[in-house]
């Protein structure tokens, strides 16, 4: 029997396809208004998150943007090119995704520690103080990957940016799968990354490479285990981040 993960994302990918394949033939040209989340998901025989998750692709990809007023519009049809990564399938895939970020991300907390500017520094406080208000599930996942992006720019090398942006729709997706985030007391969801996120903000504020790799690591491994609801134990993992510094010869 499948896991309720592994069928939602089973679902969302057959409102994906189904979506992409109305843009591809023509259907809904460019400019076009595309049904509501509620229409969509009465159409496919879905609930509205896993219309949301089809809706989180295509707009990581490009293909429609989500405008205040108008719900989600087509902005790239007649067979946009997909800019990401191949789109997660089940639950290995998100394991898998995770696993990539641990090791690009980790590094990239450090790096940004070290050579982040005073403007890098601002916007990843900036990206960072926006949990502070009471959020709504599409406008988390925007935050928190914009935070994540934020820290990537700090490292001073365009290709953690690349990256993390080209990962767009599997980080998005992952968190979509929480679902209803378990209360811990009166703590919420975003009030538990806030706490997790200023500890990587604080390490990156002093310019401590080690602490910043350290709390985007935990951080990373606690938002693994909200989404699966278990650990995954590591078959190895690096202990620090990369020296950065060269001996003389």
């Amino acid at each position: 029997m499948a896991a309720p993960n592994d069928e939602r994302i089973k679902l969302s990918k057959r409102v994906y396809d189904g979506l992409r394949r109305q843009i591809d033939e023509g259907e809904w040209r460019e400019g076009t208004r595309m049904p509501t989340e509620t229409e969509l998901a009465a159409s496919f025989g879905v609930s509205r998150p896993v219309v949301r998750e089809a809706l989180v692709q295509l707009r990581s990809e490009g293909i429609i943007d989500s405008r205040r007023g108008s719900g989600s519009v087509v902005i790239a049809a007649n067979g946009a090119p997909r800019r990401s990564y191949s789109p997660i399938e089940n639950v290995a895939d998100l394991i898998s995704a995770f696993e990539f970020r641990l090791t690009i991300e980790c590094d990239a907390a450090a790096f940004s520690a070290l050579r982040g500017k005073p403007q890098d520094l601002a916007d990843i406080i900036s990206a960072h103080e926006k949990f502070r208000s009471d959020l709504s599930e599409s406008d988390f996942g925007d935050l928190d990957l914009a935070f994540h992006i934020a820290i990537a720019k700090g490292t001073g090398n365009k290709l953690f940016e690349a990256t993390l942006s080209m990962l767009n729709p599997q980080i998005l997706l992952g968190m979509r799968l929480v679902g209803e985030f378990s209360l811990i007391g009166s703590t919420t969801r975003a009030q538990t990354v806030y706490r997790e996120h200023a500890l990587i903000v604080d390490a990156i504020k002093s310019g401590d490479a080690q602490a910043a790799f350290d709390a985007m690591r935990s951080h990373l491994l606690q938002s693994r285990h909200r989404i699966l609801g278990f650990d995954v134990p590591p078959n190895w993992q690096r202990l620090g981040p990369v020296n950065t510094s060269t001996s003389a010869s």
